[in-house]
């Protein structure tokens, strides 16, 4: 992207009693916030945790009980518990694999450690620097089309995609409206980014009853992005904010002038509210105004905003973003893999595709590592099962 795209400090902290915590941890700030007190117990519910662990080796059995091992309880029930319950819903019903591929830290040792200033962060715990397009995030999808369409290839958008053709148990071709107009695109490979479940559907039909319910019972939860465009130059010192705690509606806050000034006016900025549901749920089903006043009721009672300095909002819905990690959920996505790994030329790739929980920087890694292996002549089903194993080393940093 050569000059449209910028090096930016990271800088996000976690908001918790009130106050700003520095991220990655600081002992003086930490414990500032939460008190001598409270701050030995956290210590004190680590320590026990070490002392279970020497009699109880079994393997976790949930996020609840990874986290709880790794750090204890107190430290469990004040910033993860309630965070995770408001992402992906009670922590108990998720998979462990949930938390080791969300937490860049293996446990409180490392945490306190790190504290001590005894143990430096790494690139794989914390990220000192990260790279935004100048333009915004969409000018990096628009920078890969044209050096593709540079390139002699084709990037059609807004495509409905109708089905597949399959014959002799391959994708023969995929038939789709562009413009309105039908249109049917022949497929020596198809590498899909699609939602499984939708896949599947395409491949095998409705008549395979045990892939249908084994996709289908892969969960989701739904995206809700609220803009609050506030009459100010700036509001925060940060890129984005963590909230644990459930006396507000959003998880994250994020500020994209932070990342580039020149993304809005001098005298307006807008802040991005960033929250999870469910399907069916009072938040998914509540109205945009509703939404909107609880994300300015969350900024003023803590102090970002002043009620007249809110100008007006936008609510941006995504049905299926996150993939929520069930107790269940390895056995049902072996099968699902397993099964679609048997149609010869087809791949499946992204955070959906793979049901995945990755960053953008993951996704790019699958479509570089799928390219080459393609390019080197490697079979679909052996590129899909080495880049099953490459992606289990993912981990997300913030």
């Amino acid at each position: 992207m050569g000059p449209r795209l910028l090096t930016l400090p990271k800088k996000n902290r976690l908001f918790l009693d009130g106050h700003l915590v520095d991220y990655p941890l600081q002992l003086g700030n930490v414990a500032r916030v939460l008190g001598p007190l409270r701050f030995l117990k956290l210590g004190l519910g680590y320590g026990v945790e070490l002392l279970k662990g020497i009699f109880n080796r079994r393997a976790p059995r949930s996020y609840e009980e990874y986290i709880i091992r790794r750090f204890g309880r107190p430290t469990y029930e004040l910033v993860f518990e309630p965070l995770a319950d408001k992402v992906w819903g009670d922590p108990g019903t998720l998979h462990p694999e949930m938390a080791r591929t969300r937490l860049p830290a293996s446990g409180g040792m490392e945490v306190i450690l790190k504290l001590l200033a005894l143990k430096k962060e790494s690139a794989e715990t914390n990220a000192e620097f990260f790279y935004y397009p100048r333009a915004g995030f969409g000018d990096w999808p628009a920078a890969l089309a044209e050096q593709i369409r540079a390139h002699g290839g084709e990037v059609l958008t807004g495509v409905d995609v109708k089905s597949l053709e399959m014959a002799d148990g391959r994708v023969r071709s995929v038939v789709a409206q562009v413009d309105g107009q039908p249109k049917k695109f022949d497929s020596d490979y198809l590498v899909s980014s699609l939602p499984l479940p939708l896949l599947g559907r395409m491949v095998f039909g409705s008549s395979d009853e045990e892939f249908n319910r084994a996709a289908q019972g892969l969960q989701f939860r739904h995206l809700v992005l609220v803009y609050i465009f506030v009459k100010r130059q700036l509001v925060f010192e940060d890129q984005w904010i963590f909230f644990p705690q459930r006396n507000v509606v959003f998880s994250r806050l994020f500020e994209q002038k932070q990342m580039n000034p020149e993304l809005g006016p001098p005298d307006r900025t807008a802040i991005t509210a960033d929250f999870t549901a469910s399907e069916g749920s009072e938040l998914w089903q509540a109205s945009d105004d509703d939404l909107a006043q609880r994300v300015v009721d969350g900024l003023v009672q803590n102090g970002f905003v002043k009620p007249e300095e809110v100008e007006s909002h936008l609510v941006v819905r995504r049905r299926n973003f996150y993939p929520r990690y069930d107790l269940e959920y390895a056995d049902k996505m072996k099968f699902v893999s397993d099964k679609l790994r048997q149609v010869p030329n087809l791949l499946t790739t992204g955070r959906i595709g793979m049901y995945n929980y990755n960053n953008s920087d993951h996704c790019a890694d699958m479509g570089r590592f799928i390219a080459e292996r393609l390019s080197d002549g490697d079979a679909p089903p052996k590129i899909w099962v080495d880049l099953e194993q490459r992606v289990a080393e993912y981990k997300i940093v913030d």
